[in-house]
């Protein structure tokens, strides 16, 4: 009970950043030992992770001070920098390999994300995978906010985070993962008719067929592994 009251207070604290994600989490290979999440907030993943992955060692790259702070309560490292930092790069070329590497809503913030994901591409195992979430700007509210109010939608947070530097539709996030040698291998959505969690499943369910299907996905969420390495299956 405790613990779900701090879980509930960082949430509301950190404005819904730090919060867990299963969704990113259920696709994480149950075999991984060593995992990076980049972006971590305050490492509320880590025990989701954890229960997938009982041996996983888990390490975190954090910007900010504060949610780094609460991070390293729950990790087993944390490396406080952005990572597209030089600094945190070197960090990265020093530890070992990773098994897989998550990037949930972290890309869309970088100025360039390509550069990034294939630097993180080469820290991965033999069998490693790296899973991205990533916005969709093709979501119904970007097609409302510029056909009837003729402006670019801009908010706290969410698919028009006024913090995002990029925006992807679908085929822009496959193309990235490419570029950056990357297979895709597993993709699951997440739908809402609009950016409020009280709509994330009716009607937007309703409506989760082509071909209104890019219209209410609200995020993709993607199991990459390398190219250049034979994975079977």
């Amino acid at each position: 009970m405790a613990l779900a009251q701090a879980r509930g207070g960082l949430r509301s604290h950190f404005r819904g950043y730090s919060g867990a994600r299963p969704d990113v989490v259920r696709l994480l290979p149950r075999e991984s030992k060593r995992v990076l999440d980049v972006g971590c907030g305050a490492g509320m993943s880590a025990a989701l992770i954890r229960e997938r992955c009982p041996h996983a060692r888990v390490i975190g790259v954090e910007p900010s001070p504060e949610l780094a702070a609460h991070a390293r309560e729950n990790l087993d490292e944390i490396l406080q920098g952005r990572i597209d930092d030089l600094e945190t790069v070197r960090e990265l070329a020093a530890q070992d390999l990773f098994d897989a590497i998550i990037c949930a809503d972290v890309l869309e913030h970088l100025a360039e994300p390509l550069t990034v994901l294939k630097a993180l591409t080469q820290r991965l195992a033999d069998g490693g995978c790296v899973i991205t979430s990533i916005p969709n700007v093709r979501h119904l509210s970007t097609f409302l906010a510029l056909g009837l109010l003729g402006t670019w939608p801009a908010r706290d947070r969410g698919i028009h985070d006024r913090t995002h530097l990029r925006f992807f539709a679908r085929d822009d996030i496959i193309r990235l993962g490419r570029s950056a040698g990357l297979e895709l291998r597993s993709e699951r959505r997440n739908v809402r008719l609009i950016e409020s969690k009280a709509w994330s499943l009716v009607p937007a369910k309703c409506l989760d067929f082509w071909p209104f299907r890019g219209f209410v996905t609200f995020q993709y969420l993607h199991r990459w592994v390398r190219a250049d390495h034979d994975h079977g299956g």
